[in-house]
């Protein structure tokens, strides 16, 4: 670590975490020890975070298992247009 409290990743580190350029990471302290874990993180907007929520993404893993099972109607363009014209009433 040099005197700003920068630290340098070696670049077979970087290369395995596949890091490129500028990265953020989040920073934990291990209880009772000298240590330190870095997750790289990515930052996104607060209006984009309601898809990364418990509740949305055990939507989207049951949809993939609907589908991977074939549990899937395909509509036509005309069909989805009523059913979003319907949604907006």
């Amino acid at each position: 670590m040099n005197r700003t409290g920068r630290i340098t990743l070696p670049t077979s580190l970087r290369k395995l975490l596949r890091l490129e350029g500028e990265a953020e990471f989040e920073v934990e302290q291990l209880d009772g020890e000298d240590a330190l874990i870095l997750r790289p993180v990515i930052t996104i907007r607060r209006d984009d975070a309601w898809a990364y929520t418990p509740e949305h993404m055990e939507r989207l893993r049951k949809a993939h298992e609907d589908s991977r099972a074939g549990r899937v109607k395909r509509l036509s363009g005309e069909e989805l247009d009523r059913l979003l014209e319907g949604r907006s009433e």
